[in-house]
């Protein structure tokens, strides 16, 4: 009996793997999906807005089905909520498509994963958490890995689009904030429910300045009808949904983040053969250094950190 629970143990595990490389893919789908919206003419604020307001409305609905007592939420909890409405939705994802819009898709997830660094320097600040050795080793292959792919291994700075880059560490600073605020507001509600509200108020946030009329317009053409729907149903809502239900397998949470910066590479992949962006083995040795960088992170003896809470909340 004891080898059948075990076995089973295992296949619950297998599926688990398999349920957060699924959220992987579709989160890996995001540039991909802005990208084609914004080629409709869709402003990167509008694309913001539908990813976040879509995603709330399927993820509602889930919850409805799942379990109604997730959508309940005190006055704490609202108020975690709304900040990470406010940081993590509102501004990442403005953040987010206005660095596609203006350097790629592959440059834009090259720097989000640079979100380690910050998570390491606002940790450390904010929780007093302690940079051990292996740590170091990480964040430098991962600084390391980002700078290659971005410059593609040249020190030519002036062919650098400037402020599409603060844009795009602009995504990654606001991206870092999620397991900095779920840290503490996972005590007070879900990490669904933490989801779900922050959806609805990032995009309440958007909204005045996503021109909604233009926006109506710009939706009353099948096409972008329906990447404006497939862009919050596959990388909002399913990716979410995949990835929670991964976690509640209880897989190893030191390999979630390894297995989810797939997206880093297939993201990267995407930009490169179907939006025809400029690839080079350099770029992808960068990105491969940031893989490896993920999973050096794994090794750290440090347990409590606030990198756990990345795997839990994001």
């Amino acid at each position: 009996s004891y080898s059948k629970f075990n076995e089973s143990s295992i296949d619950m595990k297998k599926k688990g793997y398999l349920f957060v490389l699924m959220a992987a893919m579709c989160w890996a789908t995001l540039g991909l999906f802005g990208n084609t919206l914004m080629s409709l003419d869709l402003i990167p604020e509008q694309v913001a807005f539908l990813r976040l307001f879509v995603g709330f409305l399927i993820l509602t609905i889930y919850a409805l089905i799942k379990n109604p007592t997730i959508l309940k939420i005190n006055k704490k909890g609202f108020i975690f909520a709304l900040l990470v409405g406010l940081v993590c939705q509102a501004g990442f994802n403005m953040f987010y498509f206005n660095s596609v819009k203006t350097i790629g898709v592959s440059l834009s997830t090259v720097l989000v994963y640079t979100s380690p660094l910050f998570i390491a320097l606002f940790s450390r600040i904010i929780y007093k958490e302690k940079i051990d050795n292996v740590k170091k080793v990480s964040l430098a292959l991962c600084f390391i890995g980002a700078f290659i792919a971005v410059t593609n291994g040249r020190l030519d700075f002036k062919a650098l689009n400037g402020f599409g880059l603060l844009l795009g560490v602009g995504s990654s600073m606001t991206y870092s904030f999620m397991p900095i605020i779920s840290k503490t507001a996972l005590k007070y509600c879900d990490s669904v429910t933490l989801i779900i509200y922050g959806f609805l108020f990032g995009a309440i946030l958007i909204l005045p300045i996503a021109k909604p009329v233009d926006m109506i317009n710009c939706l009353a053409n099948p096409k972008a009808l329906i990447f404006a729907l497939s862009l919050g149903i596959v990388t909002a809502a399913l990716a979410y949904i995949f990835y929670l239900k991964g976690i509640d397998t209880g897989i190893d949470l030191s390999l979630v983040g390894v297995l989810a910066s797939v997206e880093l590479v297939i993201s990267s992949v995407l930009g490169w053969t179907i939006l025809s962006e400029d690839f080079s083995f350099i770029k992808l040795f960068g990105v491969c250094l940031m893989m490896l960088s993920a999973y050096i992170a794994t090794k750290s003896p440090n347990d409590e950190s606030v990198q756990d809470e990345y795997e839990t909340a994001c």
